[in-house]
């Protein structure tokens, strides 16, 4: 057998794919972050949820949970009652406040870091339409949120 190198299909150039400018690819990745984030912040929620359980199952006073999570103490009872399979475990009342409290706190700092990336994006959103290169369909298609969604997002951040 001979080789000939005409034989062989020809392959087709691959057209090149333009590059994103500057602004296009924070707005990219600003889809990433904001999915990481919100991730981030479901975690901490289903284990604040679950601490609350554990707290109430061993006997830890509705109110003292309340005010160690910061917030109402029927939201605290609706909470802790969607966990039916804990029972007892005999941590003292200190442990459960105090594992209360970190994630309390990791979860206002994760709501910050959210409403910091959601400023950002408004920035970003804002220059990329004031610059006149982008419209909102484009910035649409980079962010992955709807156009109305993008707009609301611009009603909202101007009265900051």
């Amino acid at each position: 057998m001979t080789y000939v190198a005409e034989a062989r299909a020809r392959r087709r150039a691959t057209p090149a794919r333009p590059r994103l400018s500057h602004l296009e690819s924070r707005l990219a990745e600003s889809r990433v972050t904001r999915a990481r984030i919100d991730s981030h912040v479901r975690m901490l929620l289903n284990r604040r949820n679950e601490a609350i359980a554990l707290a109430l199952a061993d006997k830890v006073s509705l109110s003292a949970v309340s005010a160690a999570v910061g917030i109402r103490a029927m939201d605290v009872k609706r909470l802790g009652g969607a966990y039916q399979d804990l029972h007892f475990s005999g941590a003292r009342q200190e442990w459960h406040l105090s594992a209360l409290d970190g994630i309390v706190r990791q979860l206002d700092a994760a709501l910050k870091d959210k409403e910091a990336s959601v400023q950002r994006l408004c920035w970003d959103v804002r220059e990329g339409l004031e610059s006149g290169f982008m419209d909102i369909f484009r910035i649409s298609a980079l962010t992955a949120l709807p156009a109305e969604r993008l707009r609301e997002l611009m009603r909202t951040g101007s009265g900051h």
